[in-house]
């Protein structure tokens, strides 16, 4: 069995634009991520034990210690490097990190955690602009969920025979109108009409993801936070590209667990998708990617 632990970065709100409605509101994010690093469940205690000592040795977690104080986030990451580069007002988003040695020590640990563990890595980035341009109406949240479901499905099938597997997260109202809505059977469908050789047998998925109480899941909520600095690691890559101060620490370490297309190789159109299709599609190999 294979948990795949998922987390978004950005919003999936698609609203019009009041002023004219035919293009998208300019209070929103232009782009949505949505993420997943895949486990067997053998591996959930080892990861999440492991995740729990880096906190523990880089950033002071400890068990008398509130939890949210620690919590590895892409955007804190990227807060706390603004801030110790110098000429930024904003503070440290970590206490313990007080300079940039200390920083990359911290985003060493976790490059070399993906390279230990290596989770089957999925990320799908939704271009808000360009869909509502191009299928007004649809839904980012569920495309995003469209396209991750199909690919994890097609892996389990080819690459995991014999095996299943459920997609956990925190709790999230929006997310399970996704399902109750209707809207992921549907686009689900959009995807089988359009490249019928690529139909997943969802049946190797549970229907929706199992949502968990965070106070609870704890070794659950260490490791969603993987999902966490994918998805906000590839939010920073499609918007200012690959080689960006956002995405660079962890780009490189992420792209090499990305799902591969197992006709062509590397990760593009596979491990990332990229919703609509970008021509050109964006450098990111870090060899080629430059900030």
């Amino acid at each position: 069995m294979l948990l795949f632990y998922i987390d978004e970065s950005g919003h999936h709100r698609m609203d019009a634009d009041p002023d004219d409605p035919t293009r998208l509101a300019p209070d929103t994010t232009d782009w949505f991520v949505l993420s997943a690093v895949g486990i067997r469940d053998t591996s959930r205690r080892p990861l999440a034990e492991d995740i729990d000592r880096i906190k523990r040795l880089r950033l002071g977690a400890a068990a008398d210690r509130d939890w949210n104080d620690t919590e590895l986030k892409g955007r804190r990451l990227a807060i706390t490097r603004r801030a110790l580069d110098g000429g930024h007002p904003e503070p440290a988003a970590y206490a313990e990190i007080t300079d940039l040695k200390r920083l990359d020590a911290l985003e060493q640990e976790l490059r070399m955690q993906f390279a230990r563990f290596r989770p089957l890595t999925f990320s799908v980035a939704i271009d808000k602009r360009r869909l509502f341009t191009r299928r007004p109406g649809d839904s980012a949240l569920g495309w995003a969920y469209a396209f991750l479901y199909r690919r994890m499905a097609l892996s389990l099938e080819r690459l995991y025979p014999g095996e299943g597997g459920v997609l956990v997260a925190d709790q999230q109202t929006e997310h399970e109108k996704a399902f109750t809505t209707g809207d992921l059977t549907r686009l689900r469908d959009d995807l089988a009409e359009a490249a019928p050789w690529l139909r997943a047998d969802y049946r190797l998925l549970l229907d929706r993801p199992l949502w968990i109480d965070s106070t609870l899941s704890t070794w659950d909520r260490e490791i969603i936070q993987l999902a966490d600095l994918v998805a906000f690691t590839t939010h920073e890559g499609v918007a200012r590209g690959f080689g960006s101060a956002g995405a660079r620490p962890l780009w490189p370490a992420i792209r090499n667990v990305l799902a591969e297309d197992w006709l062509r190789g590397g990760p593009d159109g596979e491990g990332l998708v990229i919703f609509p299709k970008p021509d050109p599609w964006p450098a990111t190999d870090p060899a080629a990617a430059t900030g």
